[in-house]
């Protein structure tokens, strides 16, 4: 039997190529009717949210309980392909253009520009705000504080280092609340003037967390070099740019605005690496039904103080998510201790317990109801 030979001729390849591109540019006009659409009704919700600031006169105009609620229907109610935090993310650029209408917030954070701080504020709050970089965390507390600015981002927590304790000490002294709380997938790279390591005579700049986290790394790679701590990554990335001596480590959002190459990405000493931040501000949040609670209990140096405000906890079948403590500034050999519970304020349990930490030799901070992370 002759095998029988099909012939591709030049032609077929040209008819092919012409269907293309009429599939092509019938998709792309879909896509524009459906752009001017969507420009359409994202002008429609602005307006509603104007006029939604003008009824909201003299009210706080930024509800994360809300913006919670939107996002959790958004992720009911998405049906693909974009994945759920995809769809997030637009919305949440949405919804931070459209709340800029009613009143554009600013933010403070740690600074400078480039941080993961950086990086967390745009992620909770979206990119219409005003940022107010600081040099520490207890000056974003000031500012919110006194109220130059709406809210902060701050550092809490992370995976592998544990609490900060600047945060936490700043969490007892301020009256400011926690409004919310973003959890971050933390690679730092190290950076430089050049792509390549230098054999010898430079420093390496980074916070001291983030040397910590990167310590193995670290000892294997450049066993010799001087470590420097410094107020934070980005003024890490700043050193950098204005000695060839020294070398960075920061996330990739530093490098690209500082200029710098990257050596070396994910130099972190554990892949699942990630900070928690806290938002902070003065108003109190109403429930949302996934809500945690945080206090702040000092105790007296007497036998069984931690167990009595642990066993109402217990007693109130609470969730005890997250226990630290520092020493308490005012009495020595006393401890505060830094609790995060599962549930809102409003919650019944969560009013028992705090009528039960009344009844013992105890004093007791609420530190703020607040949204989850998603």
């Amino acid at each position: 039997m002759i095998p029988l030979l099909i012939l591709w001729h030049p032609s077929r390849r040209k008819t092919f190529d012409m269907t293309n591109k009429k599939d092509l540019l019938s998709i792309r006009r879909e896509i524009d009717l459906l752009d001017l659409q969507i420009l359409s009704l994202l002008n429609s919700r602005g307006l509603l949210a104007e006029k939604a600031g003008k009824i909201k006169t003299g009210q706080n105009k930024y509800k994360p309980e809300r913006e919670m609620e939107i996002y959790e229907k958004i992720k009911n109610l998405n049906k693909g392909p974009l994945l759920n935090q995809q769809v997030i993310n637009i919305f949440k650029e949405i919804i931070s253009s459209c709340r800029a209408i009613e009143d554009e917030l600013e933010i403070s954070f740690l600074g400078p520009e480039g941080t993961y701080s950086d990086s967390a504020t745009k992620d909770h709050f979206g990119s219409s705000i005003k940022k107010r970089p600081t040099e520490s965390i207890e000056e974003v507390f000031e500012l919110v504080d006194v109220g130059k600015t709406n809210y902060g981002i701050v550092p809490i927590e992370n995976s592998t280092e544990g609490s900060l304790n600047s945060t936490l000490d700043c969490l007892n002294s301020f009256n400011c609340m926690i409004c919310g709380e973003i959890e971050m997938k933390i690679h730092h790279s190290l950076m430089g003037s050049n792509r390549a390591l230098p054999k010898g005579g430079y420093e390496i700049h980074a916070h001291a967390q983030t040397l910590a986290q990167c310590k193995l790394w670290l000892d294997s790679h450049c066993p010799n070099v001087k470590r420097v701590a410094v107020s934070s990554n980005a003024k890490a990335a700043l050193d950098a740019v204005n000695s060839k001596k020294i070398l960075a480590i920061a996330g990739s959002l530093a490098a690209e605005k500082y200029g710098l190459e990257i050596i070396q990405d994910n130099i972190e000493d554990y892949s699942s690496n990630t900070t928690r931040f806290i938002s902070i501000g003065k108003e109190e949040i109403t429930a949302t039904g996934k809500d945690k609670t945080s206090i702040v209990v000092t105790t007296k140096n007497e036998r069984g103080a931690l167990y009595n405000v642990l066993k109402p906890i217990q007693a109130n079948n609470l969730n005890l998510a997250h226990i630290t403590y520092r020493p308490s500034k005012s009495n020595k050999w006393n401890y505060s201790f830094f609790l995060d519970l599962e549930g809102h304020m409003s919650d019944q349990n969560v009013k028992a317990l705090f009528e039960e930490l009344k009844e013992i030799n105890v004093e007791v901070k609420y530190l703020g109801s607040y949204p989850r992370t998603l």
